[in-house]
């Protein structure tokens, strides 16, 4: 399918594996250049695009569309609708996500719509975005913070990006925070709060047992579905869905980077953290074949990766009461003190909600401002 702008501009559906391949290609002329540019791995983009491969088309469907000027791609998006999501908020909204455009506002204009026809013809009401392909994966567009590369499994977009969106009749919905710090230089207040919490013994943590992997998954899951429920835009994993993600993961935990926490013999909460591998893959251009997997794994295997994120921190509601504060800063002090081990210079906190003023607290406490901002939008149908 395909539909054709009066300047010649045209959108093709992605129907064909050869398709599905050019839309994977989009980004990398647009980014050409870019130092910050990290091409995300074919492999593992190629598999959450596919039917049969990504558990994400057991609970949803999505279409992807690329914009044409002749023979060159100059952007692409996707629509989807999550029926997690629907069932949870009941509010008629669909997503869109995956969103790259070159400086060009007719051709922004015409990807918008299509994904917007798409999610009307599913009887959508309203559309949000960016989400690939939901709010647990990467998701939102990069509005400040252009200077840095991002952590991984985090968006890149282009300054111009927003501004084409919101040409395009979007607006503001949710803005999510990143934060960085260096290991070393914890806040007084946060070393205060996780002495107070390990001095009552009331708290326990322990790191994830990787030989116990489907029991820690479930664990994750339960403590996720509860600790986020409360959360904007929240959707719940399916056990099916983190078993892909957290598989994929397993090969990048260092030992530690998982924990979880006690109050009173109870797991009331968890706390994740991935090296940032994206500083390994930058210079492959999306390609793990057929030689860079053996460097990928030798640089894992060498644990010598200068930053890290922490992708998972939160508490049950029934944990954070007086003693909350505390318990986070436990986790997030010991795995500091864990990460002195390795040549780390930063820890990214990402994402955080703009409305969740208790983990902003906490992470502004550990880290001072954040160092970039990534915004949600959407707009009526």
């Amino acid at each position: 399918m395909s539909a054709r702008a009066a300047s010649g501009l045209r959108i093709e559906k992605v129907e064909t594996a050869a398709q599905r391949e050019a839309f994977m290609r989009v980004p990398a002329p647009i980014y050409a250049g870019d130092p910050t540019w990290v091409p995300p791995l074919d492999i593992m983009e190629r598999r959450r695009l596919t039917p049969g491969k990504n558990p994400f088309f057991e609970f949803g469907e999505a279409a992807f569309f690329t914009a044409w000027r002749g023979n060159e791609a100059v952007g692409r998006i996707s629509a989807q609708v999550n029926r997690l999501h629907q069932e949870t908020h009941k509010d008629g909204a669909g997503h869109f996500g995956f969103f790259d455009c070159r400086d060009d506002q007719e051709a922004a204009g015409i990807l918008v719509e299509a994904a917007a026809d798409w999610l009307r013809q599913k009887g959508c009401l309203k559309m949000i975005g960016p989400m690939n392909l939901t709010i647990n994966e990467e998701c939102g567009l990069l509005v400040e913070g252009f200077d840095t590369p991002p952590a991984v499994f985090m968006t890149q977009s282009k300054p111009w990006a927003g501004g084409l969106l919101e040409r395009a009749g979007l607006a503001k919905e949710m803005d999510l925070y990143a934060y960085r710090m260096k290991p070393s230089e914890a806040g007084e207040k946060v070393r205060r709060l996780a002495a107070a919490a390990k001095a009552s013994n009331r708290v326990r943590v322990r790191p994830a047992d990787t030989r116990q992997f489907r029991r820690e998954l479930a664990l994750v899951a339960d403590i996720f579905n509860d600790a986020w429920k409360d959360n904007w835009g929240f959707c719940p994993i399916s056990a099916d869905e983190l078993e892909m993600v957290m598989g994929e993961l397993r090969w990048f935990f260092r030992g530690s980077s998982a924990r979880f926490v006690y109050l009173d013999g109870e797991a009331v909460g968890m706390m994740a953290a991935l090296p940032d591998y994206n500083e390994i893959i930058r210079n492959y251009g999306g390609k793990l074949f057929p030689l860079n997997w053996a460097r990928f794994a030798f640089a894992l295997w060498r644990e010598k990766l200068a930053s890290a994120r922490v992708v998972l921190l939160g508490l049950r509601p029934a944990a954070r009461g007086a003693m909350g504060a505390g318990i986070l800063a436990l986790l997030i002090s010991e795995f500091l003190e864990e990460s002195r081990k390795y040549p780390l210079e930063w820890v990214e906190f990402s994402w955080i909600l703009e409305s969740n003023r208790t983990m902003r607290g906490i992470a502004e406490l550990a880290a001072g401002p954040p160092v970039k901002t990534y915004r949600i939008y959407g707009k009526a149908l």
